[in-house]
């Protein structure tokens, strides 16, 4: 007996990724952990904290197109992104010598994965 074998259709595999559903489907995603990334998000003492609730309330979707190259040929393929929009996202999620490591968006996917999203 003959094991199965799987001969993808990359015209058809294009097709899928390309479907305005697909675009619709990651921007629900990146939507669906907005608010855990929000709860999740440091919001500082306003006291000693000239940006207290700054960091938490900037996390945005992105929705848009990318060009992929595959098999030399470009193809727009959609994505949802949930960014956030200070200017010091980088230094809150990885830490410095002087800000914590927050690691926000990381345990924002951890979180998601967790729920089923």
């Amino acid at each position: 007996m003959m094991g199965s074998t799987y001969r993808g259709s990359y015209v058809g595999i294009r097709k899928i990724l390309t479907m305005p559903s697909v675009a619709v489907a990651v921007e629900v995603a990146a939507a669906t952990m907005l608010p855990i990334a929000e709860a999740l998000s440091p919001e500082g003492d306003p006291s000693t904290d000239r940006h207290a609730g700054l960091y938490r309330g900037s996390w945005v979707v992105v929705r848009g197109t990318k060009s992929v190259r595959y098999r030399g040929r470009p193809t727009k393929r959609p994505y949802g992104r949930l960014l956030n929009t200070t200017a010091y996202a980088r230094q809150v999620e990885y830490g410095t010598g002087r800000v914590p490591r927050y690691a926000v968006a990381r345990r924002t996917m951890d979180a998601a994965v967790s729920r089923g999203g």
